[in-house]
């Protein structure tokens, strides 16, 4: 059994299974597996857990999530990384540690960063390319005897995004679906795979108040290729960001994932997702950038820029 695993990468859904596939070969029962998210809090806690010997078992999983202490983002939590550094030196025989660094990039000019890097078992999950999704996308139906031509597969594909944990959902829903069918048509897709938009347009808005400029143009080209207007694009993106801001300031105010869901009549999911993209930024690059987005709604209803232009400039030529 491997003591220390990082998983790194874009791709969760492959990364969850490469993460279950370690935990089962280690033999660790329910009462042995425990998760502790590193913004809520520190990882001198978890690592407390790691070193005491597992409950009536002969080892035990400790799955660090969302490890902010190794990446440049502010952290509110104030990480024992002496502690951290400690561990990694001499690590417990009987636990398997769990770094998943899904989505982050981490700091390797860090000293625990380096450490973690030659100490730990890396694996790098690289987001699939389109051709590469398509057959994956394929394999799922072909494992239980059922066709998807590529004209399908694409409509899939246009409908959902690149986000291999909501194709998973969606393949789930059009097998109950077709139910004894041996084919999926382009209507089926139509009929009941739901178009997630909004999660490549909370990308973008990510990328945009993280200044990541590949990422912008990446994901605003396949936006527009893909039908959507520029007024569509800047009314999601401004109503995404506000979500981001107003969940930010519900956190600080103590409410918990169910009331934020619940207040902003979303999915436990999507709370989940805005709950780590507030902890992501300071409220003061939040709050810029929902003033910048307004000053620039103003001008387009005043009639000072044309909506095209004056997305495209605040998407391209944000200042380093």
């Amino acid at each position: 059994m491997e003591n220390l695993y990082l998983f790194l990468g874009e791709e969760e859904l492959i990364i969850r299974n490469k993460m279950e596939k370690e935990i089962v070969a280690t033999g660790a029962d329910i009462f042995n597996i425990k998760s502790y998210d590193m913004e809520e809090v520190n990882v001198s806690k978890a690592l407390n857990d790691a070193s005491t010997p597992p409950f009536l078992c002969d080892a035990k999983v400790v799955i660090l999530k969302n490890p902010v202490f190794l990446t440049k983002t502010p952290c509110e939590i104030k990480h024992n990384i002496k502690a951290f550094t400690n561990y990694l030196k001499d690590p417990s025989p009987f636990t398997c540690l769990i770094i998943d660094a899904t989505d982050l990039v981490l700091d390797e000019s860090k000293e625990h960063v380096k450490l973690l890097l030659k100490t730990a078992k890396v694996s790098t999950t690289k987001k699939l390319q389109p051709v590469e999704a398509e057959g994956w996308l394929k394999r799922q139906f072909a494992l239980m005897g059922i066709q998807i031509k590529d004209e399908t597969v694409k409509l899939f594909f246009n409908r959902i995004g690149r986000n291999l944990l909501n194709a998973k959902n969606e393949v789930d829903k059009l097998l109950c679906y077709i139910g004894d069918r041996k084919i999926v048509t382009n209507q089926d897709v139509n009929d009941c795979v739901i178009r997630e938009i909004e999660s490549d347009v909370y990308q973008l808005s990510n990328a945009i108040v993280a200044q990541d400029h590949n990422k912008i143009i990446a994901i605003y080209e396949d936006l527009i290729k893909a039908g959507k207007s520029a007024q569509e694009l800047f009314s999601l993106i401004a109503r995404s960001m506000i979500q981001v801001l107003v969940v930010k300031k519900m956190l600080r105010e103590g409410y918990k994932q169910p009331e934020i869901s619940s207040s902003l009549r979303v999915s436990q999911g999507r709370a989940s997702y805005l709950i780590k993209d507030a902890k992501s930024f300071s409220w003061q690059i939040l709050e810029d950038n929902v003033l910048r987005l307004g000053d620039l709604d103003y001008k387009i209803k005043s009639g000072q820029v044309e909506v095209s232009t004056g997305l495209e400039f605040l998407l391209f030529n944000i200042n380093n």
